[in-house]
């Protein structure tokens, strides 16, 4: 078995980065009645306009019993609306009203700032080949490569 060398292990640096950024990002938040959870709603909602519950849980990672509180505590703040979906009345769809629109304008500059500081001193091209390499190991974890299966071994 090989060493185990927690600060070379890449998942412990995206879990501290992302910690990190969270802390930061909650100062942030503070002043506009908001939390993390909230902020990503609110911003894959700004991106997305409209998303159904399972699509909002994917694209801010939030399990779904956790989502609908948060969904109903935006609502009830005037942040998102639910709407019925055209095309199948079972799916209801999330869409951000004009107040989490204008919250989303408020906030997004110090989230801006916050993220280029969070990239500051990166050599050129770096973020890019980030993003690359983050959304390859996604689409590896979605394709179901490095199941935490071990092969039986061989008699």
């Amino acid at each position: 078995m090989a060493a185990f060398a927690l600060e070379k292990h890449v998942f412990f640096w995206l879990t501290q980065v992302i910690a990190g950024r969270d802390r930061r990002l909650a100062e942030a938040l503070d002043g506009h009645g908001l939390r993390a959870p909230e902020w990503r709603v609110l911003a894959s909602l700004h991106a997305r306009q409209r998303c159904s519950m399972s699509e909002l849980a994917e694209l801010a990672s939030i399990d779904r019993s956790t989502l609908t509180r948060t969904v109903d505590r935006m609502q009830e703040a005037g942040w998102l609306t639910r709407l019925s979906d055209a095309e199948d009345m079972r799916v209801t769809r999330l869409a951000p009203t004009a107040d989490g629109e204008k919250l989303f304008a408020r906030i997004w500059p110090a989230v801006e700032d916050l993220n280029r500081a969070a990239l500051a001193g990166l050599p050129e091209g770096a973020a890019d080949l980030l993003r690359w390499t983050l959304e390859r190991m996604h689409h590896n974890l979605d394709a179901g490569r490095g199941s935490m299966s071990r092969p039986a071994p061989n008699p």
